[in-house]
């Protein structure tokens, strides 16, 4: 016969009270703040600890003294005498004062043992629902990893300014060597990263594009997501909510090759044009660009994303775009839904450190002005400019594409005003000229 181990419940009892009596003993909230970041009452395995730092939470916050007197009243106030024993109670919690040292370190070891219960809680609910079988497996891996990253924790080091000091005076070193260390995906397009704050799109930046139907915003993105691939070597990863992926890649292929797709025929030079095309196309294959074309919701799409940043060292993100991001509509407007979403990329940016290019569409009344656009014609949300560190708005320099098409020895180009109407960390209000050489897609 086969005995059963009973499963272990992770907790450290020990810990949890050599952290509320260290709090407490300080007299004030000095201790407490330290750790705020790190614990939640939640994170406490015995009941009476959870309501024992619920006190001292309440208390901190209050700006009242921290002391066993301070205690016994606050828990009057919750009647929690009697659950945790009373005063003798308090004063067995008590004997257990530790060095600040080894207070921080029975901070995240209980910060430790509540994510592993929580681990514990979802993977059976995960069975749960696999079991069951009503539920499909991509649902239910997405909610688990929905349900993980609900409560990320910080440690005292992410507080810390440290880090980040060391890295601006290895950038200033550089500077002064005449290096650049700047984690920046260039765009190589026009003027635009000169006028950019950080000289190009830099990690955790979201860079919002916007512009009429049909004036090149995909192309744009594309072009930028070529440099970073073709030219700086980093990984790209795209979301494609419109195009499939045989058409983003012809798309690619026109912009690196400078041969439009429909040229291609039997005659000798549409021939010659397709050698020459599909020596193009293995080189796009060689790229580190890699693509999504169906998402379920802004989890999902960040899901992706972790997946490509983990996988493939992806720098910069494309997102074409983003009212195409599906939400629940039924329990929220289509205003609260696309700034739910405009939110969580920007979220997304700064956790995975990476660039991000987010298209965006403009409402009806500025695409038919005939004097451009402004921040007030970005389509659904104002939180979209709120999310955004930059965002550029193109427009067709006499008013409408046809107008503003010419030709010069390169081909047919359309040219196209591009306005930083945001620019967190450089000059706003400031723009010039691309040439949109609309036939194989390219900005110049």
């Amino acid at each position: 016969m086969i005995e059963t181990r009973e499963a272990k419940i992770p907790s450290n009892e020990e810990a949890e009270q050599k952290v509320i009596a260290t709090c407490i003993d300080a007299g004030d909230s000095t201790h407490y703040d330290s750790i705020s970041q790190i614990l939640d009452s939640d994170d406490f395995y015995v009941h009476k600890n959870k309501i024992l730092f619920d006190c001292i939470k309440k208390i901190s916050s209050d700006e009242r003294p921290l002391n066993e007197t301070s205690m016994m009243e606050q828990l009057k106030t919750v009647n929690g005498v009697d659950e945790i024993g009373g005063a003798t109670g308090l004063m067995y919690v008590m004997d257990n004062i530790t060095t600040p040292l080894d207070f921080l370190y029975c901070a995240n070891t209980i910060a430790e043992k509540s994510n592993l219960r929580k681990i514990i809680r979802i993977c059976r609910l995960a069975r749960e629902r696999a079991e069951s079988e009503s539920i499909e497996s991509s649902d239910i891996s997405l909610q688990i990893q929905s349900d993980l990253e609900e409560r990320s924790k910080y440690n005292s080091e992410e507080l810390c300014l440290s880090s980040a000091s060391d890295e601006l005076d290895a950038e200033i070193e550089a500077k002064l060597r005449g290096e650049c260390l700047l984690d920046v995906i260039t765009t190589n397009i026009g003027r635009l990263d000169d006028m950019l704050g950080s000289g190009g799109i830099a990690s955790g930046e979201v860079v919002t594009v916007a512009a009429p139907t049909s004036c090149g915003k995909s192309a744009l993105a594309l072009n930028i997501a070529l440099s970073a691939s073709y030219r700086q070597k980093k990984g790209v990863g795209i979301f494609s909510l419109e195009m499939p992926k045989k058409q983003l890649t012809k798309r690619m292929a026109q912009t690196l090759s400078g041969i439009n797709y429909t040229t291609i025929d039997a005659t000798e030079d549409g021939q010659q044009r397709a050698v020459l095309f599909k020596e193009f196309t293995s080189k796009l294959s060689d790229l580190p660009i890699f693509t999504s074309h169906h998402v379920k919701s802004s989890d999902d799409l960040a899901s992706q994303a972790r997946k490509m940043v983990k996988n493939f060292g992806v720098k910069l993100l494309v997102i074409d775009y983003l009212q195409l991001i599906p939400f629940d509509s039924k329990r929220m407007s289509k205003t609260e839904g696309i700034s739910n979403i405009s939110h969580r990329i920007k979220q997304l940016a700064l956790e995975l450190d990476v660039g991000i290019i987010l298209l965006a569409q403009v409402n009806r009344e500025g695409a038919k002005r005939d004097t451009g656009l402004s921040l007030y014609d970005l389509k659904d949300s104002g939180d979209i400019e709120n999310d955004a560190d930059v965002v550029v708005l193109i427009y067709p320099s006499q008013g409408d594409f046809e107008s503003s098409k010419s030709r010069d020895h390169k081909g047919d180009y359309t040219e196209m005003v591009y306005k930083i109407a945001k620019n967190r960390e450089g000059e706003r209000d400031i723009g010039s000229l691309f040439r949109f050489y609309h036939c194989i897609g390219r900005f110049e």
